[in-house]
């Protein structure tokens, strides 16, 4: 029986309405989707609220679904509190159809809500609907241009001009639904009638093109006219054929030697009819006024070349030419919807101080250390040349630092037109910079405005927080940014030199910190495949994914080292534990297996030092090396603890990897800890990783985490850890009782730690501990970025115990939070929420005198278990389980 859909006075709402984790969906890859969403009280909830029950529904329209009229698909009313659930597998949902959903919950008296705002749902091409083929421009010489012309598209990088496609076609009448289907091996930005579709750029986002690429789609049916129409595509190199990674003896063109675009059309008319559209032979092209445009190079921009009215009817098409159509090679690849959002413009800044440093030069400072490019408003005379260039940093002397860029130019170029006011971005490449140095060949009218923008997949933010300490106030910005500024279709190294990789221990490191900040749960989704795909036939996990570009000289991508190879098991369950979804798991539980049996084949005695290919170990430390056999066989414990814990989350049989972590944990002992309690090379990462992995007897982890705390001691109260042991360093020292180390070590800002980078400047996370010191200036020009998350790993330990809001491992997905608040007199107060996919979570704690005033407010149908430092009580005790609601508790140290 089909319920109605009414508004009713129950205590519930349904908010953040998700479908394979995305508010908005561009194709369903795996049928039956999956739903959720968060609740939060009503406005007339006199109580705190549970959910009792649920219903989905789907409908061909918005007012299908608001009126309960014509539905796809009725989940009816389902007894639970399920708030991630999956449409029935007898369910088939149509091929090329725009439907909406909502959700409707019952609280615990039995009272149904109010329908949620319905949401997007785009099922997407079937496989076998796709008839577009892939267009581009006429083959060209490997190097990507025609024979060198001693003209504007000629350049020292060898780059590709952007080209500019267009097709016009003429409708009988106008459509009432119109879908577009886009995709590029390369870049794209989309047009009708003139008009530039959708928002995204970067477009779109970066896989194996060999194996897979994305596409996007775009309800266009008020862009289309009964007529004439005119379609157009503008389309860049890209991560395809442009430069990526850091090997110049193969710069650019892993995947290809030229762009290409793929549209497909889907028009529907009144009387049910359906009209294709594709890309093919009958577009055609030529080139514009971007000269070049390189990810690495920069783009190049002559407004003189401008092509007006390029992608409108009626124009004089004489110098343009048919497009081929083109089978990439080494053959046509998977094309899939795209599995999280969009790279977008995110942020604007204005420009806080600017330096002139001649009568043509200014540096400009946009104070913020950002991943996008410089808008640019200028008014000028024909000819007028404008040379941005990138950087992080200033030298001694207040000149653009631009050596750690290595080969990467970083430079915009941009010949005005003499038309009046001119605005300039680069469509096609992006750049790491805080300062821009703008030098001007030719006499303005007045100084050109510049505002930076910033660019991401756009995840959504999810986690603000505040505390009474300035210093960390800014690592959290800094934190965040170092985030928003590598999240950019991959989880990149650095987004500013000749690499930009998505090395997978710098994401798994990090990966719980995200979570805090951002909703990344589409993002991994994505990624995840991207692992996959790096993936040998021998089961080896790549150290970087998209793998292409890493080791051009290798037939098969580069197999991953310990902590690299081991990120997409880690990184899978930390999913799990945040999102409460299994799917993921299911999805890449085989190849997990594979792995884990390499490690096992080529590692027989329990001690991982074989096949461990570039074996970084502790990568960046500072101060001792930690033994790198230690290093890898305690993250083999690890993932072997995190199996047993996949498997018996998939319902499988855990036993083997419980027994396999048994017998690692022997060998390790019997290798690695000798009889005074030592551990082999006796340095903080090699005790941080035996304690948090749990790895030790238990007679042994008192005299360990002693020892932990004497190094710390005997290194001044510094930490000496790299990328793998800097994530462990406050949780273990606070979880082994030394939590007042741990805000010391937070709090420190002398070398080397994380206000020393604060009180130089530093506005994200630095890759290296000395980065810049007083002493010796800048560190090697050969790696040295100013922009890189993996050290702002502690994130997760200020959210989890400074901030008190930690996941649940026994109700995975925030289901239930366990809440360890550190209260520190150092911190002042922390004002912190997080909307986990269940709903918003709150922690404030400040001290007024001796006592702890702390608020928590919780949302439906979540708990938390509370356990109060040990030298801390409060009127409800020291161990307690708030309900859902709001609380306010007092606590007093003892």
């Amino acid at each position: 029986m089909t319920l109605p859909i009414i508004g009713q006075d129950g205590s519930l709402l349904a908010t953040n309405l998700r479908c394979q984790h995305l508010a908005r969906v561009s194709g369903l890859n795996s049928r039956p989707p999956f739903f959720g969403w968060a609740l939060e009280c009503a406005h007339s909830a006199k109580s705190p609220s549970r959910q009792t029950a649920w219903r989905v529904v789907i409908g061909a329209s918005e007012k299908d679904v608001r009126e309960g009229g014509n539905l796809i698909w009725d989940s009816g009313k389902c007894v639970g509190e399920d708030n991630f659930v999956y449409a029935d597998e007898t369910q088939i949902f149509p091929p090329d159809a725009h439907l909406w959903w909502s959700v409707q919950v019952w609280d615990q008296d039995g009272k149904p809500s109010a329908l949620a705002e319905p949401a997007e749902l785009f099922t997407g091409l079937a496989e076998d609907q796709w008839q577009a083929h892939w267009i581009g421009r006429y083959f060209v010489l490997p190097a990507g241009r025609d024979v060198p012309q001693d003209n504007l598209y000629d350049n020292r990088f060898q780059a590709r001009p952007a080209d500019y496609l267009r097709r016009e076609i003429a409708l009988s009448e106008r459509p009432v639904r119109a879908t577009s289907y886009l995709s590029a091996l390369g870049l794209y930005e989309f047009y009708i009638n003139g008009v530039r579709i959708g928002e995204d750029v970067m477009a779109p986002g970066w896989t194996d093109y060999h194996t897979r690429v994305e596409y996007q789609t775009h309800d266009v049916t008020d862009q289309l006219n009964a007529g004439e129409n005119c379609l157009g595509a503008i389309i860049g190199e890209g991560w395809y054929s442009g430069r990526i990674g850091h090997n110049q003896r193969r710069a650019g063109n892993h995947y290809g030697g030229r762009p290409a675009f793929l549209c497909q059309l889907q028009l529907e008319y009144a009387d049910g009819r359906i009209e294709t559209i594709i890309s093919d032979e009958n577009w055609m092209t030529r080139q514009g006024p971007i000269c070049y445009s390189d990810f690495l190079a920069g783009e190049m921009v002559d407004a003189r070349l401008e092509l007006d009215s390029w992608c409108q009817c009626g124009i004089d098409a004489t110098y343009w030419q048919p497009v081929e159509e083109i089978i990439p090679e080494p053959g046509l690849p998977q094309i899939d919807a795209a599995r999280c959002q969009p790279a977008r413009e995110v942020a604007r800044l204005e420009p806080k101080s600017l330096f002139v440093q001649g009568a043509q030069t200014t540096i400009f400072d946009f104070g913020q250390n950002l991943t996008g490019y410089v808008e640019m408003h200028v008014e000028a005379p024909e000819g007028t040349r404008f040379l941005l260039r990138h950087g992080e940093m200033l030298d001694a002397e207040g000149r653009l630092y631009t050596e750690n860029l290595r080969y990467a130019v970083s430079e915009d170029i941009y010949i005005a037109s003499g038309k009046g006011n001119e605005i300039f971005h680069p469509k096609f490449t992006f750049h790491g910079f805080q300062y821009v140095e703008l030098t001007v060949e030719g006499e303005t009218y007045a100084q050109p405005e510049l505002t930076a923008i910033a660019i991401q997949t756009d995840t959504p933010v999810v986690g603000h927080m505040k505390t009474g300490h300035p210093m960390v106030n800014q690592l959290l910005s800094n934190i965040f940014w170092s985030q928003r500024d590598n999240f950019l279709s991959v989880p990149t190294d650095c987004p500013q030199r000749d690499e930009r990789y998505g090395w997978a221990a710098d994401a798994q490191v990090f990966w719980r910190t995200a979570g805090y900040f951002m909703d990344i749960s589409a993002f991994l989704t994505k990624w995840m495949e991207d692992l996959i795909d790096g993936q040998s036939d021998e089961g080896v996990f790549p150290d970087v994914a998209p793998t292409k570009p890493l080791n051009p000289y290798r037939l098969t991508p580069q197999p991953g080292a310990p902590a690299w190879g081991d990120a997409p098991i880690i990184m899978g369950w930390m999913h799990y534990q945040r999102y409460g979804d299994k799917d993921l798991l299911d999805r890449c539980w085989q190849p997990f297996v594979s792995w884990m049996d390499y490690i096992e084949r080529c590692n027989p005695d329990g001690i991982r030092r074989n096949q461990v290919h570039n074996n970084y170990g502790d990568w960046l430390s500072v101060g001792p090396a930690t033994d790198r056999e230690l290093v890898n066989t305690a993250y083999w414990i690890y993932i072997a603890d995190l199996m047993a814990d996949i498997a018996a989350a998939l319902e499988r049989e855990p036993e083997p990897w419980i027994a396999l972590g048994k017998r690692l944990r022997a060998a390790f002992t019997k290798a690695f800890l000798a009889e005074d309690g030592r551990l082999k090379g006796d340095t903080q990462t090699a005790y941080l990783l035996a304690l948090d992995f749990d790895i030790l007897p238990e007679k042994a982890k008192e005299r360990a985490a002693q020892r932990l705390v004497e190094l710390i001691e005997q290194a001044g109260g510094h930490l000496q850890t790299g990328f793998l042991g800097v994530r462990h360093l406050c949780p273990v020292l606070s979880d082994n009782g030394a939590e007042e180390l741990a805000v010391s070590l937070l709090l420190k800002d002398t070398y080397p730690s994380w206000g020393f980078s604060i009180k130089h400047g530093a506005t994200s996370i630095w890759e290296r501990w000395d980065g810049w010191t007083e002493e010796k200036g800048f560190q090697s020009k050969a790696m040295n970025s100013f922009n890189h998350y993996a050290y702002g790993s502690v994130g997760e330990w200020i959210w989890s115990r400074l901030a008190g809001i930690d996941w649940d491992k026994s109700a995975p997905g925030f289901r239930s939070v366990i809440m360890r608040p550190i209260f520190d007199k150092r911190i002042g107060f922390v004002e912190a929420t997080h909307d986990a996919h269940t709903g918003r979570i709150t922690s404030n704690w400040h001290f007024e005198e001796n006592e702890i005033h702390w608020e928590v407010a919780l949302p439906p149908s979540v708990n938390a278990k509370v356990t109060l430092p040990g030298e801390v009580t409060s009127d409800l005790g020291s161990e307690f389980t708030l309900e859902p609601g709001h609380h306010v508790i007092r606590a007093y140290p003892l």
